[in-house]
């Protein structure tokens, strides 16, 4: 009896040994397809300096074209494209890596991916192109795509949908003005209404950096303005003027008079250093917009016409209030 209760309990014994063998065994090989899943990324393209980028929006086709490592628009060389947001859309073609690749499902027309909602094409230096197309949207967000030509549908994320999720007056690059601070401008200028007010600053020579706003002129003592706030504000009220959108990026001469530009209403000129050098930037100031909540403006040999707030402008132009 003792022998028999011996060889049941050996053989229970060896078939939970046996059963753990098989279940450690199961789980490693678990553990490698997941390690192996996750270190196979599965990608729709494969291209290496990406050229020429295109896609359609709202039923127009923008397509770009990178020259001597600049973009540009090819129905107009004139158009000033956002190259940052070129160069981060053809990162994201030239290796698009897909969530899931979906291989024995359905049909393309089951991710709507027959009648797809945009297509974009690129091409690389080498001549290589690929054209994605993008179809339905999921519940979480992602995208069905698949390239032309091809019956394998994939999962990717919205990345290049929101990328190209954008029209022509989006990827404009607006004109960007000096980058200085008010302490950086040495004098300012204000014509206006006839006639012009002129104003040069005066760095003291003591520990504490102070500075002294004179009108016209820092030679005479009588010409120094008693209080620096005003001035101060108006420095800083200028260095801070950022154009909000460009009405016009090619403007004819005959054009300026539509932008009240022909014989502006005012215009603002500082000097400030720049690499221990001076330089001058000039802004005419036109006419309001339609909804008058901006300026037409222009910068010296500019051909763009940009749009400034008009509580900005209007903040620069009140010279005379403050300054004593």
């Amino acid at each position: 009896m003792k022998k028999k209760r011996g060889l049941l309990y050996g053989t229970a014994a060896l078939a939970a040994l046996c059963v753990i063998y098989v279940g450690v065994g199961q789980y490693m090989n678990h553990s490698k397809e997941q390690a192996k899943e996750k270190g196979e990324k599965v990608y729709l393209t494969d291209l290496s300096n990406v050229s020429s980028l295109s896609y359609d929006f709202d039923g127009q086709e923008l397509s770009f074209t990178k020259k001597d490592g600049k973009w540009g628009y090819d129905k107009d060389d004139l158009f000033p494209v956002k190259q940052e947001e070129m160069d981060s859309l053809a990162s994201t073609v030239s290796k698009l890596e897909a969530l899931r690749k979906l291989e024995g499902g359905d049909s393309l027309s089951a991710y709507g991916l027959d009648k797809p909602i945009r297509k974009i094409s690129a091409a690389a230096e080498d001549g290589t192109k690929s054209v994605i197309l993008l179809g339905n949207a999921t519940g979480d967000g992602d995208y069905y795509a698949s390239v032309e030509g091809q019956d394998t549908p994939y999962l990717i994320s919205s990345t290049l949908y929101s990328k190209t999720n954008s029209g022509l007056d989006e990827l404009m690059a607006l004109e960007e003005f000096p980058a200085v601070s008010g302490a950086d401008i040495k004098s300012i200028t204000v014509t206006k209404d006839g006639s012009s007010k002129h104003f040069v600053k005066k760095k003291l020579e003591d520990k504490d950096g102070n500075i002294e706003w004179y009108r016209d002129s820092a030679d005479s003592p009588d010409n120094k303005i008693s209080d620096n706030s005003g001035l101060n504000v108006l420095a800083d009220s200028l260095s801070s003027l950022k154009v909000k959108s460009c009405s016009n990026y090619k403007v004819q001469e005959n054009e300026l008079a539509g932008y009240g530009l022909y014989q502006p209403a005012a215009v603002i000129t500082y000097t400030y250093d720049k690499n221990g050098s001076e330089e001058t930037f000039t802004l005419s100031v036109g006419s309001l917009n339609s909804d008058s909540s901006c300026y037409y403006t222009r910068t010296e040999g500019s051909s763009n016409i940009n749009e400034i707030e008009k509580a900005s402008i209007d903040k620069c132009l009140t010279v005379d209030k403050g300054i004593s």
